[in-house]
């Protein structure tokens, strides 16, 4: 994998992390883990006993995972203290004598890249503090990522799908655009009157916007092929060209939710959108999606115009 691919890999990532929440977020988290340590095993809940306080671990050396991922953890950070004492507690009533000695315990927060909190910290060490010799200490996001960026290619897939390279964009099979297009349609949206700049300046935008350079390659080389989606609308009604529009429009104004206070924002609401408009995984689908993408960006439907 190309560095550039290893950047967009962790883009990639890192929009998983702020759009997973709860399960979901458990979920990405042990996918990561499976992937990183063949001893790691993920505990599934069962009946009234659930998983025991347990949301994972590693038998061999002793390492136990609770997961905490609420939508925002500012206004929780009382239950997480809460959540990570009782968590701790049950692991020692169930765990720690029957299956293997507790010899860490990791508070996994999705905390989204913000940080944790000095009550969590505090919790943690009160821990460490009654219990000696047990290691008890957060994971949080950028340490996920840490374990995510070292999985080999195929793992880096499994866990974020296909990483796009500009250099092998194919060309577009016209029953697979159409495919995309007819999978879009099913949005449903708001119509707004076309306006198309007299002379758009697509590298201005891409700069303007503070878009990788990876990013950027990607968007150059789908505009290569923009003369195929001038040919399929010219065999199409101007209502299409201007819903599929309003549909881009739709899920660029959606990515800047969860990503607002990033400092690579432009990156992932990219990645976002081109998510939010692939049918499926597949690099055919996905090369289609981004020639789209490019369509549109070029003629200011997505992304902020330059002053």
């Amino acid at each position: 994998m190309t560095k550039e691919e290893l950047y967009l890999a962790r883009i990639m990532f890192k929009l998983r992390i702020h759009e997973s929440d709860g399960q979901a977020y458990q979920d990405l988290f042990t996918k990561v883990m499976q992937h990183a340590n063949p001893n790691f095993r993920p505990v599934k809940p069962h009946g009234r006993e659930g998983d025991q306080k347990n949301d994972g671990f590693d038998k061999s050396k002793g390492v136990y995972y609770q997961v905490y991922a609420p939508e925002d953890l500012a206004p929780n950070v009382y239950t997480a203290i809460t959540k990570l004492t009782d968590s701790f507690h049950g692991l020692l009533d169930y765990w720690n004598g029957l299956i293997a000695p507790i010899k860490e315990y990791y508070f996994v927060v999705n905390d989204k890249y913000k940080g944790t909190y000095p009550e969590i910290e505090n919790g943690l060490a009160l821990l460490e503090q009654k219990h000696p010799g047990i290691k008890c200490n957060p994971l949080l996001a950028k340490d996920i990522e840490d374990v995510f960026i070292n999985l080999s290619e195929h793992q880096l897939n499994d866990i974020v799908g296909f990483v796009p390279d500009p250099l092998k964009i194919q060309d577009i099979d016209y029953s697979i655009m159409n495919e995309v297009i007819q999978h879009l349609l099913k949005t449903e949206v708001t119509f707004k009157a076309e306006k198309i700049p007299q002379n758009p300046d697509f590298a201005a935008k891409i700069q303007f916007n503070r878009l990788s350079k990876s990013v950027a390659l990607l968007l150059d080389y789908g505009s290569h092929q923009n003369y195929i989606i001038d040919d399929y609308f010219k065999h199409h009604s101007k209502f299409m060209k201007a819903e599929l529009k309003n549909i881009f429009i739709r899920h660029y104004e959606d990515s800047a939710k969860p990503v607002q206070n990033c400092e690579d924002k432009s990156d992932m609401v990219f990645f976002h959108i081109l998510k939010k408009a692939s049918p499926s995984k597949t690099k055919a689908v996905q090369d289609a999606v981004l020639v789209l993408m490019s369509y549109y960006f070029e003629y200011c439907d997505i992304f902020e115009i330059p002053n």
